[in-house]
């Protein structure tokens, strides 16, 4: 029994030793053979790369113009370029142009500096300050270089966004009144493109000075089968409107703006012209009449009241002008007011400021006729913007929106110095549901900034 005790205890020693033993110089065998493990690649970032840029610039077309919606200028819409973001505020009214394939935007705007400018005025103009306010969508931007160009100011850009680099190059010129920019931008293995498109693209500007002394943030509605246009509030909206066919325009404080046109209709003097608001509006008074002239189409102006069948006062202005081929076009104003006659506002005269003194006392009423006026002189300053355009050659992008329910007008008449004045109560009614359509209000940028590139 002790024998086996000893032989067990004896074993177990001999196995403790081995296993210590192993543990000693196992290691030392080991330490100096190759061991494997998995070293895992980093995946490369992917680098960006601009499309190859075009090289045949016969695919380009500038035969087709983008009106503004201002009706302030023009400016050719090139093949491949989509507009985005028209705005105005008051003193800038801006397009800016996308070309998704080319990765490249337009920048075109016009502007109003308040007084007075030359070409030497643009270079202190477009410092640092103005020029980052216009890059404020981009990473980051260099100005590499500036130059007078005959009399256009010249400035090239190199442009960072999203780690890819763009060039661009802005063009600057006044006609002493209005500021006009024309800015391209594309990717920088793309610059015969640019210089291409931009040099196309500046002579296309076209502006409307005729509306020179009216609002920049104005809008205008442009029909471009009948070819005239109107300017009005930026808060007004067209309610119902087609090419070629009458539209509505109300006012945020219930105004209502019929433009339209008559086939085979003029007025020859100033007593059509009154027979002709007779004819449309039962039992107004004419407050005045007045000869009108656009450029070289001939009409006349002709201001009225009335009442509704309620009793509530109205007065009105209708501007009647005369075609070259036979069509009066008409854009007639109602709002209400006890016999405003727009004829006799100063268009051009500011707000009298409120004075109060006894050497004013004796003209106090006429002050105050002054004042009844001033109020109004957005209303005669908005209906002398009515004429007739030359044809323009419209993209896609400037023709108006036909609404889905044109309100119903009356039949065209022929109106001479002795027609009897009739009852329209069908366009009475009409125009009377049209003044309670709802108005929306629109907000407009305050300066131009470029559109980030796609």
């Amino acid at each position: 029994m002790q024998s086996g005790a000893r032989r067990a205890s004896i074993i177990l020693g001999v196995f403790m030793a081995v296993v210590l033993v192993a543990g000693a110089i196992l290691p030392l065998f080991t330490q100096n053979q190759p061991t494997t493990t998995q070293t895992i690649q980093p995946t490369d970032a992917p680098v960006p790369t601009f499309p190859s840029p075009i090289a045949d610039f016969s695919t380009l077309a500038f035969d087709q113009n983008y009106l503004h919606p201002t009706g302030l200028f023009m400016i050719a819409q090139p093949t491949g370029f989509d507009v985005s973001q028209p705005n105005s505020s008051v003193t800038i009214a801006q397009v800016n142009m996308v070309d998704q394939a080319a990765l490249s935007v337009i920048d075109a705007y016009v502007e109003d500096p308040g007084g007075a400018i030359t070409t030497a005025d643009l270079d202190a103009r477009f410092n640092e300050t103005t020029l980052d306010q216009s890059w404020s969508r981009f990473n980051n931007w260099t100005e590499l270089s500036r130059r007078v160009d005959g009399d256009s100011l010249v400035i090239d850009f190199e442009v960072i966004l999203q780690n890819m680099t763009y060039v661009a190059r802005q063009r600057v010129w006044t006609d002493g009144d209005w500021i006009y920019v024309v800015r391209v931008l594309a990717p920088e293995n793309a610059t015969d493109f640019l210089v291409y498109v931009l040099d196309q693209l500046s002579g296309t500007m076209q502006p409307f000075k005729v509306f020179v002394g009216t609002p920049f943030d104005w809008q205008s509605y442009y029909d471009h089968l009948l070819s005239h246009i109107i300017r009005y509030p930026s808060g007004w909206v067209v309610a119902d409107s087609a090419p070629g066919r009458p539209a509505s325009i109300t006012g945020t404080s219930g105004e209502v703006l019929r433009v339209e046109a008559y086939a085979n209709t003029s007025i020859a003097d100033e007593d059509a012209a009154r027979a002709w608001v007779e004819s449309q509006r039962a039992g107004a008074t004419i407050l005045s009449a007045a000869p009108a002239t656009r450029d070289d189409v001939s009409g006349f102006s002709v201001a009225y009241a009335y009442r509704t069948a309620d009793g509530a006062p109205q007065s009105g202005l209708a501007v009647l002008l005369n075609g070259e081929d036979g069509t009066l076009h008409t854009a007639n104003l109602r709002f209400a007011a006890e016999e405003v006659d727009l004829n006799a506002v100063d268009i051009t005269a500011e707000t009298p400021a409120a004075e109060v003194t006894p050497e004013a006392e004796a003209t106090a009423e006429a002050e105050t006729v002054a004042d009844s006026s001033a109020q109004y002189r957005y209303l005669a300053l908005s209906m002398s913007t009515f004429r007739l355009m030359p044809p323009l050659v419209l993209s896609a992008s400037s023709l108006p929106q036909a609404t889905p329910t044109p309100l119903p007008t009356a039949e065209p008449v022929e109106v001479t110095a002795e027609a009897t004045p009739e009852v329209e109560a069908a366009v009475e009614a009409t125009d009377e549901a049209s003044a309670e359509e709802a108005v929306a209000t629109e907000s407009a940028t305050d300066e131009p900034e470029a559109t980030e590139a796609p």
